[in-house]
């Protein structure tokens, strides 16, 4: 018989607190926790509520978003080499603002969702603003000192950096100064931008624009955009300047009309700049559209003079920096220079639409050819392409026919009242000779030295001119300029260099015919520039020259107007796209027995 036992049975008593609730313990955990029978403020979620709770996910927030800066950092890089280094982005000034203000909207909506506060959200963006922009700039002028291409070519260190401080020592306008003190601090090859070379050679003019040549032209001739130029571009026109015959009498009566202006002066001065921009932009108003403003009949300056100096003063200290200009063109309303420049473009854009509708009247000028190309390319552009071309044409045409002879004949009335001996061999020359005998002009020995020699120490235009190497580069003494790179070559330092030139800043017309040896390289000389981009005018700006040369001293005596500062005209010279000479006075006095081209 078995024993039964007696041992009171084990029982284990689970505490309150302990006890499971199996209706939650069954549920998934987010569910669980609100059944549980916790308190509230032991959870994650009411922790979030309290003080201690905002702190803690502030800083989790704050440690989120400790690594932006160092994205912004990357993000700057990143778009140096991956953007701006590729391709050309001087005519996308506005899209480059507006892409970053969109970056910037966006980036700043992101931190609103972590930070209510508009203080605070405007602070994190500045600081990631600062850290996007220090790392573009900051790879931009390690890249260029040190590893872009033209590294190893010297210069001013700050002008590998940028061409605003090129642009901050020219604000007075005088980049022909300017460059020669470069000439003389770094010598022949110079690196004078992040991608540009200025070459002080006697081969540049011919490497630069020579036939054969690879290069191409800047994007400072975009500065009519979105017009475009068959001025700036070789085609057929250049083969047309129309027929001589027809031009030349009709500028030797404007330049009768010019004697007889000058005579009414009397004893008084005759402002030089004024009066020979009367007579210029008459004689474009003619050459270009077959009109004549009658300015030097009526002694009045034409509005569109005074906004075309105003907008080549703008023009003139951006050059090196054309971006600047563009963005101004583009987003500045229009006040003050920007509405000069606009109001020059109108002018010239008026003018052409005028001729255009009103036909040639039987009378060869330069916008015959424009119109011409003009008509033949309507099967092949838009209607709109070819209102540009033909505008941004004009501009140009303009600019170059009214502004670069003017220069030279102040240098030329200058240069004779200041060295009378050689306006009295000049006198002797055409003493007799018909100035409408063009043929007869071009030989004549002191004449046309004088002329070069003007041409000379005032260039048409001092600086500027600058091109893009070829696929293969530029050779030049040797060394390599690599493809794709900016090259220039200043007329005006040229012109003066020692190296090229016996007495360089000495007015001798005679090195060009008697005195052959004053000359050691006659390639540094090219005011018309050469090879397949010479100037278009160029044998009618120089028919032009002898002819007003010729007829004013068969008709006068000149010499400087008493009391006149005679280093006036360089000391207020400005390289302003064309050469902008300081005032020259002066007196011209009738001869005794004028044989000149007024009398006739």
């Amino acid at each position: 018989m078995h024993a039964v036992s007696t041992t009171t049975p084990h029982t284990y008593s689970i505490p309150p607190s302990r006890h499971l609730d199996i209706s939650t313990s069954l549920l998934p955990p987010s569910s669980a926790l609100v059944f549980s029978s916790k308190r509230p403020s032991d959870s994650f979620l009411s922790r979030k509520a309290t003080p201690a709770g905002l702190q803690e996910h502030s800083m989790a927030v704050g440690q989120g978003q400790q690594h932006l800066p160092i994205l912004a950092i990357a993000a700057g890089v990143v778009a140096h080499h991956g953007l701006f280094r590729h391709g050309e982005w001087h005519l996308h000034g506005p899209h480059i603002i507006a892409g970053h203000l969109v970056l910037g909207a966006v980036t700043a909506y992101y931190l609103s969702r972590f930070d209510n506060a508009l203080a605070g959200v405007f602070g994190r963006l500045a600081v990631l603003a600062v850290a996007y922009f220090g790392g573009l700039f900051s790879s931009m002028t390690i890249y260029r000192l040190y590893f872009h291409r033209l590294s190893s070519f010297h210069g001013p260190r700050l002008a590998a950096v940028t061409k605003l401080w090129h642009v901050w020592h020219v604000s007075d306008s005088t980049n022909f100064l300017f460059q020669q003190k470069i000439y003389k601090t770094y010598g022949t090859v110079v690196r004078t931008g992040p991608n540009e070379i200025t070459l002080f050679h006697p081969a540049a003019p011919e490497l630069l624009d020579g036939f054969g040549n690879e290069t191409t032209r800047d994007v400072w001739y975009d500065i009519v955009r979105p017009r475009t130029s068959a001025i700036f571009t070789r085609n057929k026109l250049e083969h047309k300047e129309g027929p001589m015959n027809d031009y030349y009498p009709r500028i030797a009566n404007l330049v009768r009309d010019l004697s007889h202006c000058i005579g009414t002066f009397g004893e008084n001065p005759v402002d030089i700049d004024q009066i020979m921009s009367w007579y210029s932009w008459d004689v474009m108003g003619e050459v270009l559209f077959g009109e004549d403003f009658n300015l030097t009949k009526s002694k009045v300056t034409h509005p569109g003079i005074e906004h075309r100096d105003r907008a080549l003063a703008l023009a003139g200290p951006l050059g090196d920096a054309i971006w600047i200009a563009l963005l101004g063109f583009q987003l500045l309303p229009p006040v003050g220079r920007v509405n000069d420049w606009r109001r020059m473009m109108h002018f010239c854009e008026d003018h052409m639409v005028s001729r255009l509708n009103r036909g040639d009247n039987g009378r060869i000028d330069m916008a015959t050819y424009f119109i011409e190309e003009y008509e033949n390319t309507a099967t092949t552009k838009t209607k709109t392409a070819r209102d540009l071309h033909l505008s941004g044409t004009a501009v140009t045409a303009v600019v170059a026919g009214s502004d670069t002879t003017r220069a030279v004949l102040i240098g030329i009335w200058w240069f004779l009242s200041k060295f009378p001996e050689h306006a009295k061999k000049v006198q002797a020359e055409v003493d007799g000779v018909n100035p409408n005998d063009a043929t007869a002009l071009a030989a004549l020995p002191h004449l046309n030295g004088v002329i070069n020699e003007a041409l000379r120490l005032v260039p048409p235009v001092m600086t500027g001119g600058n091109r893009i190497t070829g696929p293969n580069g530029m050779l030049i003494d040797d060394i390599l300029i690599p493809p794709g790179v900016k090259v220039t070559c200043p007329r005006y330092v040229l012109h003066r260099m020692e190296s090229m030139w016996v007495q360089p800043n000495d007015f001798i017309p005679e090195r060009w015919y008697s005195r052959p040896e004053l000359i050691l390289d006659k390639r540094a000389f090219s005011p018309f520039s050469t090879g397949t981009r010479y100037c278009l005018g160029k044998n009618m700006a120089l028919h032009a020259l002898r002819l007003v040369v010729t007829v004013l001293l068969q008709d006068y005596n000149v010499g400087f107007a008493s009391g006149y500062d005679e280093e006036t005209i360089w000391r207020d010279m400005r390289d302003q796209v064309t050469c902008q000479p300081g005032a020259v006075h002066c007196i011209f006095r009738p001869q005794a027995s004028s044989c000149g081209f007024s009398s006739l």
